[in-house]
């Protein structure tokens, strides 16, 4: 039995690996039968686990440089269940890399391809999922755009007196190790105005390198006194991935 690196609670089997809790500890084994730490280092039968260990490793890795890039926009969460998604979301970006050999699969790799990008975009990081069908990310000009937004077609949380969107982009430098968010200013809605076009445009240094990866940033907020305080429960924000370069 081996114990499960960092915080992720992984609950089932992947690749022949059972990931479960055992008193309160988060745990793997392999699937049918126990295993001993000299067993996974040295022995012929347990490549694939050692293969699988690497893998998972370098997936937790990237997941955690990108959620922590995000600090501003999800604030200080606990959030297992957002965890879990994470990490199964960048352990299938990884098998989307068909390039290289099992134990050294890249998500830098898997997001060269349509399918590795088509698992993040549209990832939501909370429940409230803003719909953005009428929203579209220039990745040239790194600006999203929403087309006739309008705010009363949202149903404002008690208190709420205004809606905010600030689009994100995260330069994920998987070479350096490194995640760098930098952020729109904010555009702020009134629960009561009127339907417009809302232009959110990043200034991303050129020396910037790395996964170019869109998020936008949305919040209920409510004003008093001249100044703004934005939601953070549950139904009152979101983030949401919007485009991948």
């Amino acid at each position: 039995m081996a114990k499960q690196v960092g915080i992720v609670p992984l609950v089932g089997t992947i690749d022949g690996i059972n990931f479960y809790m055992r008193k309160g500890k988060l745990v793997a084994r392999k699937a049918g039968g126990g295993f001993t730490k000299e067993r996974i280092q040295k022995s012929a039968s347990m490549v694939r686990v050692r293969e699988s260990n690497t893998e998972f490793g370098h997936c937790s890795r990237v997941k955690k440089l990108f959620k922590d890039s995000l600090f501003p926009f999800l604030g200080k969460q606990r959030n297992e269940e957002l965890q879990g998604r994470l990490m199964q979301l960048f352990i299938q970006i990884k098998n989307t890399d068909l390039v290289s050999e099992r134990g050294k699969r890249q998500i830098a790799v898997g997001l060269e391809h349509a399918d590795g990008k088509a698992l993040l975009e549209g990832f939501c990081f909370t429940s409230f999922c803003l719909p953005t069908d009428t929203g579209s990310y220039d990745a040239t000009a790194a600006a999203y755009t929403l087309n006739g937004f309008a705010p009363k077609r949202l149903k404002f949380i008690t208190g709420a007196t205004h809606f905010e969107l600030q689009l994100g982009v995260v330069v994920l430098d998987l070479v350096e190790q490194r995640a760098t968010l930098f952020s729109s200013e904010v555009v702020r809605v009134s629960k009561n105005g009127g339907v417009q076009d809302i232009s959110l445009p990043v200034v991303i240094p050129a020396a910037a390198n790395g996964i170019r990866i869109a998020v936008l940033h949305y919040r209920f907020s409510q004003e008093v006194n001249g100044g703004f305080y934005g939601f953070q429960e549950e139904k009152g924000f979101g983030v949401k991935v919007v485009g991948v370069i």
